[in-house]
């Protein structure tokens, strides 16, 4: 996403031969920011597809880790667990906003992220009083209008006697608009307590949200950073910043 945008833009310090997807923005030019932002539609296929020149992979689909879910009493408790997450759609973000200070290694930046499509297994126990339910197939879901925060800080490290920038894991906060979800052969096919679940799955989302957002965080988080420090140990800090 953005922060490979912002580390492949000082490529051009190092050399001449810039590839034809990055688009050279001067660390001194007063509108660096929206320089930044513009070269992002250059990037956006090379960020959804990798670039394996620098040993940067793709970032769709995203794989999330296992999300678990636990909620209720013990008379009437509800426990999930997704499996084999899948999420498409992170590339087709939107820059609301960008503040960048080169000087001191830090982005600050804001985005939307219009649409998110999921689609992984789950494994469902509810327990209400004496009866017990369980069910397990597929779960899919939509969220949109994520709003999506990300800092970016950086530091030098020496290396071989060397200066080298690398970054401290990034901080990914979103915030959550409309979503749904649903999935298959709830209970064994049943067709009342199926579809009558998927209507009360939905009209309290909020707490699977609660549950998938922190996992999708640290997922968009994990790979932002190695995507970054993949490209900056490759150059020393006077051949980016000389």
């Amino acid at each position: 996403m953005l922060p490979i945008t912002v580390l492949l833009f000082v490529l051009h310090f190092v050399t001449a031969e810039i590839p034809s997807y990055i688009k050279v923005c001067q660390r001194n030019d007063p509108e660096v920011d929206k320089c930044i932002m513009n070269s992002v539609d250059l990037l956006r296929p090379k960020i959804t597809e990798g670039i394996p020149e620098l040993n940067v992979p793709g970032i769709e689909p995203l794989s999330l880790g296992q999300i678990a879910l636990a909620r209720g009493p013990q008379g009437a408790k509800l426990t999930a667990v997704v499996n084999d997450v899948k999420v498409r759609g992170p590339s087709n973000f939107i820059i609301q906003e960008l503040k960048s200070d080169l000087d001191k290694n830090r982005f600050d930046f804001k985005l939307l992220l219009p649409k998110l499509d999921f689609a992984g297994k789950y494994k469902m126990d509810i327990q209400v009083l004496l009866l017990r339910l369980q069910g397990r197939g597929n779960i899919t879901g939509t969220f949109r209008d994520y709003a999506c925060n990300v800092t970016m800080r950086g530091h030098k490290e020496i290396i071989d006697e060397k200066e080298y920038l690398q970054f401290d894991p990034f901080k990914v906060k979103l915030r959550v608009g409309q979503s749904s979800i649903y999935l298959t052969n709830l209970f064994d096919g049943d067709p009342v307590l199926g579809p009558a679940t998927n209507r009360v799955i939905n009209e309290n989302s909020q707490v699977f949200l609660q549950e998938i957002s922190p996992v999708l965080e640290k997922s968009l988080a994990d790979l932002f950073t190695e995507m970054a420090n993949k490209i900056t140990s490759k150059f020393t800090y006077k051949e980016l910043f000389p």
